[in-house]
């Protein structure tokens, strides 16, 4: 079986137990979507940063609703996990920039440099009505 689409919202306490149970269901669908070792590591730590950013900043280390999906389309596959949390400017950052790199950062986006250097895309947008999201893509 391969899975070519699927959906989750969830609402996350801020604990490890249920961060990693969410992690544990979101790694169960990556291993029946793709049989790609490297495929599998970037969706599987582009979905662990994703969610950490989500609890942490979004939801200021407390609960929060989650929503995490994936699909597969021919060699790509996307993942997208969005939140409604306080959101942020993603311009600030400058993710865009050919350069950037943990010296442009100034101590934020960690999480985002290590995406975007691990997918193929990243685009960050409002989540409506508040909140943000985040697509990725990786080809596969």
């Amino acid at each position: 079986m391969q899975i070519l689409s699927y959906k989750l919202n969830a609402y996350i306490p801020f604990d490890k137990d249920s961060i990693e149970k969410f992690l544990f269901v979101c790694e169960d669908v990556i291993n029946n979507m793709t049989s790609d070792e490297k495929t599998i590591f970037k969706l599987k730590s582009a979905t662990h940063e994703l969610l950490i950013n989500s609890l942490e900043h979004g939801y200021g280390k407390s609960a929060g609703e989650v929503c995490f999906s994936m699909s597969r389309k021919e060699n790509m596959i996307q993942l997208e996990m969005s939140d409604e949390g306080t959101g942020f400017d993603a311009s600030v950052l400058n993710l865009d920039e050919q350069n950037m790199n943990q010296d442009t950062l100034k101590g934020r986006g960690w999480g985002l440099l290590i995406i975007k250097k691990l997918c193929d895309s990243i685009q960050i947008s409002p989540n409506t009505p508040r909140g943000t999201k985040v697509t990725v893509s990786i080809n596969n």
